[in-house]
């Protein structure tokens, strides 16, 4: 898949405020050291895997923000990060652009998650607490990374949103399509002309307003998990679907 997350070996402070706003909480994790510059981290060292369940919000080096779920036994799936609101909207993506996914497993104080794309992200607490590193495609995973960067557990509601869905359309005769809710309330797609939207949770109900100007919402409630409706542009939101109800996935 094609690499549309370059990464940089700082971040910005724009950036901290971003990770730190778009958290709900943090954990513990794991034993503090350092950032592994010289080796790769000794297996003697290797932290608890299951306080790394989750999801996380990192950031890339276009200085946005992308989150990565972790899952029980070792899946992961990345909102890649894309060139920004203003550009991901102006234009269709595809489901690579919107999507990573990799495998995670524990190393050193933390977790280390290889993406299919080439990519690494390793999440540990160093000197300054919960922290990341990246190496980019090709590099020794013993060097010094690519990236380095804070990182944010999300708790609550927003890491149950947050992530990578595959949604069916209203329209029947459309195969379905990829959507990522970013943790800053972002929400991208590969099906419209214009790919962006943003979202918000209504009691136990994820409202997205698309760019296009369809209107989806999904359920979280337990009794209707991932539930979706879509009103098309221009329809009444307070009447009957488009095409009526549809059933959501994960992507894990």
């Amino acid at each position: 898949m094609a690499c549309f997350r370059m990464r940089m070996r700082s971040i910005r402070p724009v950036a901290i405020a971003l990770l730190a706003s778009a958290a709900l909480g943090t954990v513990a994790v794991g034993a503090a050291n350092g950032h592994g510059q010289a080796a790769a981290p000794a297996p003697a060292l290797e932290a608890d895997t299951r306080s790394y369940i989750g999801t996380w919000a990192l950031g890339d080096s276009n200085n946005n923000l992308f989150n990565v779920r972790l899952f029980p036994g070792g899946k992961a799936v990345s909102t890649a990060g894309i060139q920004g609101t203003l550009a991901a909207g102006a234009r269709q993506s595809s489901a690579d652009q919107l999507r990573e996914l990799g495998r995670w497993v524990a190393w050193g104080n933390g977790v280390r998650i290889d993406y299919t794309d080439g990519w690494s992200d390793w999440l540990y607490v160093g000197p300054e607490g919960l922290s990341h590193a990246s190496w980019q495609p090709g590099q020794n995973r013993a060097t010094v990374p690519t990236n380095f960067g804070p990182a944010v557990k999300l708790s609550g509601t927003l890491a149950e949103v947050v992530g990578v869905y595959r949604f069916p359309p209203a329209q029947q005769n459309l195969k379905p399509y990829t959507a990522t809710l970013l943790s800053n309330g972002q929400a991208f797609n590969d099906i419209d002309d214009r790919t962006g939207g943003v979202w918000i949770l209504e009691g136990s109900t994820v409202v997205i307003d698309w760019i296009s100007g369809w209107r989806t919402t999904m359920s979280i409630n337990p009794a209707t998990p991932l539930q979706l409706r879509h009103w098309a542009p221009n329809s009444d939101r307070q009447g009957p679907p488009t095409g009526g109800v549809r059933q959501g996935q994960r992507i894990e």
